[in-house]
């Protein structure tokens, strides 16, 4: 991108150098100049194009004064990972919301205040940044990250190439939409025997009680 910029703007000072010297030293015709006139307005556009993509796409505050503006948060970070991220494939929108709210109790849980975690994911390299639960016995810790959309990227990862969620991918592949039946597929998820239940129920309230953001 900055390479783009830079060559742009190269082309930018030599027409500016040419229309400023033309009238003196050359003759340029008036179908010529017409020419450059429409290619400098185009590079001109694609450099404005270029600026605003870059102001749209800048990593998202995250917020979570209430469970709206939560939900708003983790919505902000899968638009700005879907569009800065080369060749990510979506994953399905309700059952992370559920998931990222549940884990994280609705972004407020010490691993998600502190650590910026929002789905507990785990590290058993304890070389890594991480926090240690309280009965934790050091053996793993939670990871620690530098942004929350940093732990939604880390999600998303981990369904599309953990070897777990296979089955998850396949209904995926086949282009299931409903959300309920993704979680039936998260058995690795969690240990928690009523995991699939919460999760469903926080999906169920998502679609009742809240306002889910657009993706784009």
């Amino acid at each position: 991108m900055l390479a783009k910029i830079k060559t742009i703007f190269h082309t930018l000072m030599a027409v500016v150098v040419i229309l400023f010297f033309g009238g003196v030293w050359y003759h340029v015709s008036a179908e010529k100049e017409e020419k450059q006139a429409i290619l400098l307005e185009k590079e001109v556009e694609e450099v404005v194009q270029t600026l605003e993509k870059i102001n749209i796409h800048k990593r998202p505050n995250f917020e979570r004064e209430n469970n709206q503006t939560f939900i708003n948060s983790v919505g902000a970070c899968v638009n700005y990972i879907y569009n800065t991220t080369t060749d990510v494939i979506p994953v399905n929108f309700e059952v992370l919301l559920a998931q990222a709210a549940l884990e994280s109790g609705w972004g407020n849980s010490r691993f998600a205040l502190e650590g910026k975690n929002l789905f507990g994911i785990r590290t058993y390299d304890l070389r890594e940044p991480h926090m240690l639960p309280s009965n934790n016995p050091k053996k793993w810790g939670v990871r620690v990250y530098q942004h929350e959309c940093d732990s939604v990227q880390h999600y998303i990862d981990i369904l599309n190439s953990g070897g777990a969620y296979d089955k998850y991918r396949e209904l995926r592949d086949n282009g299931v939409e409903d959300s309920l039946k993704y979680v039936e597929t998260l058995g690795a998820y969690a240990s928690d025997k009523n995991y699939f239940p919460k999760v469903k129920s926080i999906i169920k309230k998502l679609r009742t009680e809240y306002d889910i953001p657009q993706l784009n």
